[in-house]
């Protein structure tokens, strides 16, 4: 045990692996899995519950700002726990489906990868085209289509000025397929993206990863994207969502996610389907939830293996406690009922 492991443990905070931990994710594991017994097979629409995927604004205004608050945080702490060659913040893909839980031996960066491709196999990108990589966190999409296909341009969107200050600075900056001809940069709202910024009929492809959870008007949200994209051009959204409806899922105040991503919503599987009114739904994909257990843990593990670095310079004790709790809560969240109660989604829709 190093010295700040031995700081922290003294506070009452466990580090990776420990037997405490271990013991306050099985009990949490163990919470979850009675839940996802207890809502199986719910298909209650989520307006049965008092919330609506069609009516508001995109993000409330209220929770619309302090919900960017997570992706904010202390940058150096990002780095030591995402994988080097993306820094992506969401679901890697080990392989695991709705047919098997099993998850491939391969690296964290190797299964970001593989997530990527995975996204851009069903989304069906083209050298050549046009795409708006839609919430582009530090910019792994887009740098993995800059690097793929040397004819595509990008356009990425994001409020965070923490992730794009990384765009600028370590991917504008350095790498050449993030040349000006090719790739340009958004920091702030989709929503508050006006026709004289982004024309009509702009971009062949659209993609989300992760923004969903945060859209409360998904319906507003297609008719944004549907002025953008072209005629026969595709959108493709990739979020967390659980199979079943899960009542106090659906709106992050009634649950620990207000504490990290405040006016956030889990969709359940089927909801996204449902906005076929501005774009065609065309097709979607449950992926299994083993897949981000993997990934939160291996985060879970670099950031411990970092925290001689991290503690107190960069992350306080209470930001130890948070990001220990959330690292776990949130493995504990995916891996009940190997992977097939809670995991991501991935839709694909057409301009017609």
């Amino acid at each position: 045990m190093n010295k700040a492991e031995k700081q922290l443990t003294e506070q009452g905070i466990y580090s990776y692996g420990s037997n405490e931990l271990l013991k306050f994710e099985k009990q949490m594991e163990k919470y979850f899995t009675r839940e996802y017994k207890r809502w199986h097979g719910n298909n209650e629409p989520v307006e049965s519950y008092g919330v609506s995927s069609f009516h508001g604004e995109i993000a409330k205004k209220e929770t619309r700002e302090v919900s960017v608050d997570h992706y904010d945080e202390e940058y150096q702490v990002y780095l030591a726990f995402l994988d080097n060659q993306h820094m992506a913040y969401t679901m890697a893909y080990y392989g695991a489906t709705s047919e098997s839980s099993e998850l491939d031996d391969i690296t964290l960066e190797q299964a970001q990868i593989n997530k990527y491709k995975l996204l851009a196999e069903r989304a069906d990108i083209q050298d050549g085209q046009t795409v708006l990589d839609l919430g582009c966190g530090f910019g792994g999409l887009s740098k993995y289509l800059l690097s793929t296909y040397p004819n595509i341009h990008v356009v990425g969107i994001n409020p965070s000025e923490v992730q794009t200050r990384h765009i600028k600075n370590q991917l504008i900056a350095t790498e050449k397929s993030f040349d000006a001809s090719r790739f340009k940069l958004f920091t702030e709202f989709f929503d508050d993206i006006e026709a004289d910024t982004i024309e009509d009929d702009y971009f062949d492809r659209v993609i989300s990863v992760g923004l969903l959870e945060h859209v409360s008007n998904i319906d507003l949200l297609q008719k944004k994207i549907s002025r953008v994209l072209k005629v026969n051009g595709k959108c493709l959204h990739h979020c967390i969502v659980s199979f079943d409806t899960i009542p106090n899922y659906l709106n992050s105040e009634n649950s620990q996610m207000g504490d990290y991503y405040p006016g956030a919503h889990i969709w359940p599987f089927n909801e996204p389907k449902r906005h076929s009114t501005y774009l065609e739904y065309s097709n979607s994909w449950f992926i299994n939830g083993l897949n981000y257990w993997k990934t939160l843990d291996e985060w879970h593990k670099r950031f411990w293996l970092a925290i001689d670095q991290l503690y107190p310079e960069s992350a306080s004790l209470e930001k130890v406690k948070d990001w220990n709790k959330y690292f776990s809560l949130c493995k504990t969240m995916f891996s009940p009922n190997n992977g097939k109660s809670y995991g991501n989604g991935q839709y694909l829709f057409i301009k017609k």
